[in-house]
């Protein structure tokens, strides 16, 4: 086991802040430098969280040449991720890196050929998979208390406007990305990690409603049909502008019953009707609520093991393919084959 992994920070917002609350828990974690293209920024963060072992960067390259950090977060804004990762893979880091990875199929490709050259361990935030009802939805069907699943579903309906401070950029075609790459492929995650298969064709619509009153450039809007590799077909959804509470519904069906949200029905049981699991489920937008603990601890458990964790780069470029594929289909109205790897 190793006595200490030093932690490098990239980014100074709310997704940083809550990543540096869940590290300061851990005892052989540290913070030892944070990035920011504006030191004095990255200097303010240290300070506000009390990190006495961090130094301030505002140079990548003298960020990544400090031996004491031996692993990374990406948390910055999503048009840096791609040549963070590149560079942060390039100099042998270990990696946690938020969601998108990228912003379209060419860099996911870059991100793909520096990460298989590469010796190291990452792990993307698809932290949904540590809530609760997911985890029991996971182990339930791992058990085979539903059958094969035939078909699912999973929603990400969350609206994103003035109130968040991530509206002015997440707004915008050019950095914000789409519906789905923004915050919806928290709900394809999900989906396809509980359908445990890979998505061989999808079609899907997006839209804007009339008004847009939150000024989104893209369609933030777009529901999915998917096609998955084991004959199964799935849905997903994702609304960035709805004027709702947030709310992240699922449901898996299978040969022998259902799974939806945080209750099962199996015909194993007998039952005359739905039984609920107490479990948090995903229920609020607030970085600071979701379940970024779990993720971390079985990170650096399976850097323990030696083994590549689930949420890995790897693992997670297929999520990336299906919404590029997504996105093309909404474009052109026409199915998608999804890029096999």
């Amino acid at each position: 086991m190793q006595d200490m992994y030093g932690i490098g920070v990239i980014g100074t917002g709310w997704c940083a802040g809550a990543h540096i609350a869940n590290f300061k828990t851990l005892e052989n974690v540290e913070v030892r430098g944070v990035l920011s293209s504006d030191a004095q920024r990255a200097q303010a963060l240290i300070e506000d969280n009390e990190l006495s072992s961090a130094r301030a960067f505002d140079s990548l390259d003298e960020f990544l040449a400090n031996p004491e950090i031996n692993v990374v977060l990406i948390a910055s804004r999503h048009t840096e991720h791609c040549e963070q990762i590149i560079a942060c893979a390039k100099a042998g880091k270990h990696i946690i890196a938020e969601k998108p990875l990228c912003l379209n199929q060419d860099d996911l490709e870059r991100i793909a050929e520096a990460v298989d050259l590469a010796d190291i361990y990452s792990s993307v935030c698809f932290e949904l998979r540590w809530m609760d009802s997911i985890v029991n939805a996971k182990k339930m069907l791992d058990e085979d208390l539903i059958g094969k699943p035939f078909y699912g579903e999973c929603s990400y309906f969350h609206g994103i406007g003035p109130w968040y401070k991530q509206w002015a950029w997440n707004i915008k075609k050019e950095t914000g990305g789409g519906s789905l790459l923004t915050a919806g492929c928290h709900a394809l995650d999900c989906l396809m990690y509980l359908m445990d298969s890979k998505v061989a064709e999808v079609s899907a619509y997006s839209s804007t409603s009339i008004e847009n009153p939150l000024e989104y450039e893209y369609d933030p809007n777009i529901v999915g049909i998917m096609k998955f590799e084991s004959g199964a077909i799935g849905k997903v959804a994702s609304s960035v502008e709805c004027r709702q509470p947030y709310h992240f519904p699922v449901i898996i069906q299978g040969a022998k019953g259902t799974l939806r949200d945080n209750q099962f029905y199996s015909t194993d049981f007998g039952q005359k009707d739905w039984a609920t699991i107490p479990a948090a489920m995903p229920d609020s937008g607030d970085v600071y609520d979701h379940s970024y603990i779990g993720q971390i601890k079985y990170f650096f458990d399976c850097m323990e093991r030696g083994e590549k964790a689930h949420n890995s780069i790897e693992n997670c470029l297929h999520v990336h393919d299906v919404i590029f594929a997504m996105d093309r289909a909404a474009e052109t109205g026409q199915s998608e084959k999804v890029r096999k790897r």
